[in-house]
């Protein structure tokens, strides 16, 4: 299995229309720039009358996590060609609440923010992928690669399976 360093770093230009547009929205709002009128043109243009909603729900989406994240999230500049793991990962949640799988999302969530994922997360990041996707912006999921398969549990004698051995006290 490809280790995270043996796999190529993404380029924007690999990215759909509605991924970028999402994650140069992102990065502007992170990096203080949220209130830039080519972005909220673009969302209105894009988005009809949820496009300023749904730059709203981001911006919230962002100081939240800048505010309460327990762990450093590296984006890269605005206008860098290239993604960070993070973005990928920003862009994985987001592509999730637009496919509905609630797991995937909160997992994603998990991650960035290194704690339980709590409201306003949830919430923000299906707004913006339902105004995204209600315009034709599709987020692609990333392929998920199946884990080793478990090895068998040992049985005791007496047909009871002990998942995990203990340790001793």
């Amino acid at each position: 299995m490809p280790q995270p360093d043996d796999i190529a770093p993404a380029q924007l230009c690999d990215l759909l229309q509605g991924e970028h547009m999402l994650l140069w929205a992102f990065r502007a709002t992170a990096f203080g720039a949220g209130d830039c009128h080519l972005i909220r043109r673009q969302f209105e243009e894009s988005c009809g009358p949820m496009g300023v909603q749904a730059l709203t729900a981001l911006s919230v989406f962002v100081r939240e996590l800048g505010q309460n994240g327990r762990r450093k999230v590296t984006l890269a500049a605005p206008g860098s060609y290239r993604l960070t793991r993070d973005e990928q990962s920003i862009l994985a949640l987001f592509a999730a609440a637009q496919a509905e799988d609630y797991a995937r999302m909160e997992a994603h969530l998990a991650w960035l923010l290194a704690d339980q994922p709590r409201a306003p997360f949830p919430a923000a990041a299906c707004l913006v992928a339902q105004a995204l996707e209600m315009h034709g912006f599709v987020l692609r999921l990333p392929p998920m690669e199946a884990g080793p398969a478990p090895a068998t549990c040992p049985q005791h004698h007496d047909g009871v399976v002990t998942p995990f051995r203990r340790r001793a006290s």
